[in-house]
């Protein structure tokens, strides 16, 4: 349902001949009866449509439109209506949209069952506003939280339009196209209808002032123009929500802040470098039968464990895992005792690759194709820290007269005859018994010592008859083993062999942070585990 004000559409000009009141032939057109030719028609309105600039054309300010129809009194917020509005608390009913350049009103919402009157109660119009159809802007505080950034503006055709911008900071509408940086919060964005050109629309367009045939180009064989969509740069608004971030107390976290991004947070990934994309998934097992062969759900798995449905893990020794086809096989002598069934596999499989792209978007582009199949809710895509191959050795061996309880990597006092022959009789180590320590051999006599680590302490004594081999007691294998047949003659109480054991391992610096909240739960742990390449015997 629309409403208008009386404005002449037509006047049309009748000539007429006058005669005497005696002529032979009198014309009369009359109505009978009263309601004959009445009726009555309800028509049901989705919006009502009203013209507030009807007879003139000039641009309305912003918030400057007030007026009523029947009981309802409507205001103007930067194009937008709003109905009946509380003075106590300025809130009111949104009930539809303005256009400032037509003076166009839609209203979608209003009290029913009034009358149709309208009263206009205030409108300020202008001439002197240029319309735009380009803003840019720079928010006063960065980096700008991805999502988080709300633009409101009024066209002047198109009612208000409400603007947000993806995790990418891209704000793309049929009628917006724009960016936000969201580390040094600068926006731009342009308004435009990207509009097909036709034979039903050329002229029109053409005519138009802002038209320049250089505005025309070439798009899968048709023709299209990107038609301004003018707004009042006056009543452009914004929302964004900014990060702030406490300084980094270097003693603290540990190390040393000054090559820190402001927020803490370090890329972890880079084309060329190592990436891995992984699956962890469970699996119920059907029954725990001794000897029985279960098949997992994936083939070509890296990693698998078995735990009960309390969560207590099952002995490794009571089962085996064939990674390949993905099968768990239960020892024969298999039992529960204090495990509560059923039993519950845990594995996971990954693909490893060289990263070839990197997108600010998150998206990252391997070398090679990935060798299963993925589901979002149970995958993750994390870098790897390369260590390479690792290999436990001994170096700095050299012997002493006295032990003065000094841990140097050179001998100090005068020399002495006696040595151990490691030329012949290399002292030996293994990856999985050595460890990172330096060691000295306290001889306690001609032919006894004692053996001291710098962190270990004393951990056994030997005898220069027996290869001397002490025992690492978390893995079962030795430390190192001396042999015999090394040992030269001379020695005496007090002389010392010194030499340090470097072991298989990599140093890696592993810092956490948890962010200020309050606790959910009691607990809060994490595991570290390694990820290397091992022998397949064929």
């Amino acid at each position: 349902m629309s409403f208008y004000s009386p404005v002449t559409s037509q006047i049309n000009g009748t000539t007429l001949q006058f005669r005497a009141y005696n002529e032979t032939t009198i014309y009369a057109k009359y109505r009978d009866s009263s309601g004959v030719n009445q009726s009555s028609t309800i028509a049901v309105a989705d919006k009502l449509r009203l013209d507030l600039s009807s007879g003139y054309d000039e641009q309305i300010l912003t918030g400057s439109a007030r007026f009523r129809v029947g009981a309802d009194t409507f205001l103007d917020r930067d194009g937008q209506l709003y109905r009946n509005v509380d003075p106590s608390n300025n809130s009111g009913i949104a009930s539809g949209s303005i256009q400032y350049g037509t003076g166009h009103v839609e209203i979608e919402s209003w009290t029913p069952n009034g009358d149709n009157t309208v009263r206009l109660d205030s409108l300020t119009t202008t001439t002197d506003l240029p319309p735009m159809n380009q803003i840019s802007f720079r928010t006063p505080v960065i980096p700008i939280r991805p999502q988080s950034l709300t633009v409101v503006v009024a066209s002047l055709e198109h009612g208000q339009l409400t603007l947000t911008a993806d995790e990418n900071g891209v704000i793309e509408t049929s009628l917006a196209h724009g960016k936000i940086n969201h580390d040094t919060g600068f926006v731009d964005i342009y308004f435009y209808d990207k509009t097909e050109i036709t034979e039903a629309n050329r002229a029109e367009i053409i005519a138009k002032d802002w038209y320049d045939v250089r505005m025309e180009y070439e798009e899968l064989g048709k023709t299209y123009i990107n038609v301004p969509v003018w707004i009042d740069g006056s009543s452009v608004r914004y929302n964004a929500i900014a990060y702030t971030y406490i300084p980094l107390d270097s003693e603290i976290l540990g190390l040393s802040a000054t090559r820190l991004p402001l927020d803490g947070r370090v890329p972890i990934f880079r084309v060329g470098d190592i990436g891995i994309v992984s699956s962890s998934k469970t699996q119920e097992l059907p029954s725990h039968i001794a000897g029985q062969t279960y098949d997992l759900n994936d083939q070509r798995i890296s990693w698998c464990e078995l735990e009960d449905s309390q969560g207590a893990k099952v002995p490794f020794d009571m089962y085996v895992v064939d990674y390949d086809y993905g099968k768990v096989t239960l020892n024969g002598d298999f039992s529960l005792n204090t495990l509560v069934a059923p039993i519950i596999a845990k594995y996971r499989y990954q693909d490893m690759g060289l990263i070839r792209d990197v997108q600010i978007s998150g998206q990252l582009t391997f070398t090679k194709p990935l060798t299963h199949n993925y589901d979002a809710a149970d995958t993750i895509v994390g870098s790897a820290l390369v260590i390479g191959d690792m290999q436990s050795r001994y170096t700095r061996k050299f012997v002493q007269q006295t032990w003065n309880n000094a841990w140097a990597d050179e001998a100090t006092g005068s020399g002495i005859s006696a040595n151990y022959n490691d030329a012949l009789y290399p002292i030996t180590v293994t990856n999985k018994g050595a460890i990172q320590e330096r060691w000295a051999l306290i001889f306690t006599d001609a032919q006894s010592f004692r053996c001291v680590g710098e962190y270990s302490g004393q951990i056994g004594t030997g005898s220069v008859n027996i290869d001397f081999a002490p025992i690492n007691p978390v893995t079962g294998l030795p430390y190192f083993t001396v042999k015999k047949e090394g040992w030269g003659a001379g020695w005496a109480n007090g002389n010392v062999l010194r030499f340090n054991t470097v072991a298989a391992n990599f140093p890696v610096w592993v810092i956490r942070t948890v962010k200020q909240s309050e606790p959910t739960v009691m607990s809060d742990q994490f595991q570290i585990m390694l990820r290397g390449d091992i022998d397949r015997v064929v």
